[in-house]
């Protein structure tokens, strides 16, 4: 037992350091599958291709044109911090503009530029092909199981 209560004497046990099987643990797993994720990623896009988190607000962004930051934090699940820097980045390479809101000045609407469309198709084969090498460990009929969990643990099943 990992920790909770002896069931027999309803004692609280303490985790055992020295047999914790850290490759059962859920978030290293998770860890280690993002990692193997972006990796595979990269390989597939390159190293002058967006990153994932990058094609993710280029995508968001195409599918939404004139989100707000706000918006695309919550559709794509990248912190407000991490996702201003991201923008910043996307903004000097020339792949996203940001537009004051007429009704909000503080808000900006975000737009991709004809570079930024032109990335983000430009990387979408590498990235179909990523996704399948992801889940290529993963029998054919077992994938759409899969997914379903990995939607759950991320939240999105609600």
């Amino acid at each position: 037992m990992r920790d909770g209560a002896d069931p027999a004497n309803d004692i609280p046990v303490q985790p055992d350091a020295d047999n914790y099987d850290l490759h059962g643990a859920v978030g290293h797993l998770l860890r280690r599958s993002q990692q193997r994720a972006v990796d595979l990623f990269v390989e597939e896009v390159g190293e002058d291709g967006p990153t994932p988190r990058q094609f993710a607000v280029l995508l968001s962004v195409h599918q939404n044109p004139g989100v707000s930051q706000t918006d695309l934090v919550r559709m794509t699940g990248i912190d407000r911090s991490t996702l201003t820097e991201i923008l910043r980045r996307l903004g000097r390479r020339g792949l996203i503009r940001r537009e004051r809101q007429a009704e909000d000045r503080r808000t900006n609407a975000l737009h991709l530029t004809a570079a930024g469309l032109t990335a983000m198709e430009g990387a979408m084969e590498a990235v179909e092909r990523a996704q399948e090498r992801i889940l290529a460990p993963i029998p054919a009929g077992e994938r759409g199981a899969a997914m379903r969990v990995l939607e759950r643990l991320a939240g999105l099943d609600e």
